[in-house]
């Protein structure tokens, strides 16, 4: 057990340990909206705060229910269109433009995450 948590971030001074963070990227059809999804169905069965952000601009849908989603700030077709783009650039440039509000996420789930209501989906 000590092994397992040699890497494990140390606890704050009020016993609670920092979120854990999973980016999860793969090839398009290798799991990755599968494997979110049965994070976010142990994470809500265990009691646990989750909170799960979609960065993915062109899926249509998602089996469970981000606490941010990219497609909230971008519309991919949008984005296509305006800028005479396939779906590859489509994709980058959408990921581009919400980088451009990133902070703004960061601090959402900072304050969110020290805040008594954390999300448990």
């Amino acid at each position: 057990a000590a092994m397992a948590d040699a890497g494990a971030p140390a606890a704050a001074a009020d016993g609670r340990r920092p979120p854990m963070a999973c980016i999860v990227i793969g090839m398009a059809g290798s799991g990755k909206t599968t494997l979110m999804q049965r994070l976010s169905v142990h994470f809500h069965e265990a009691s646990r705060p989750f909170y799960a952000v979609n960065l993915d601009p062109a899926v249509l849908s998602l089996p469970y229910e981000p606490n941010i989603d990219v497609r909230d700030t971008v519309d991919y077709k949008r984005v296509m269109r305006q800028y005479n783009l396939g779906p590859n650039g489509g994709i980058l440039t959408s990921l581009n433009l919400f980088a451009t509000k990133f902070d703004q996420v960061l601090d959402f789930v900072e304050r969110r995450a020290a805040g008594p209501d954390a999300p448990s989906h």
